[in-house]
């Protein structure tokens, strides 16, 4: 049985592929958009407005070419557990370790 480290890379490649329709291509802004609403509901705003949108895009879309490719999709990623770790590492509830 996969542990859940794998399990999440696993989640991590298949959602990506499922957006670029299993071809390794890159996401065109649309489609970018659509896995932020629908895979990432907490952390994108229900109405993420154009303009946002836009800027939003521009630091991520690093080479320029207005799609996201599966670096600038693993970029956002870590950037968003940098910042729940960041949030989280002084949160009371630490995780337990077996004895």
């Amino acid at each position: 049985m996969a542990s859940l480290l794998e399990q999440a890379l696993a989640t991590i490649v298949s959602t990506f592929q499922e957006y670029s329709q299993l071809s390794g291509n890159p996401l065109c802004q649309a489609k970018f958009k659509e896995l932020l609403e629908k895979e990432l509901p907490t952390w994108t705003p229900t109405t993420l407005r154009e303009c946002e949108y836009k800027q939003f895009i521009s630091v991520l879309d690093t080479n320029k070419d207005c799609e996201v490719d599966f670096v600038e999709y693993m970029r956002l990623l870590a950037c968003l557990c940098v910042y729940c770790h960041e949030s989280f590492k002084d949160s009371p509830l630490k995780p337990s370790c077996p004895q």
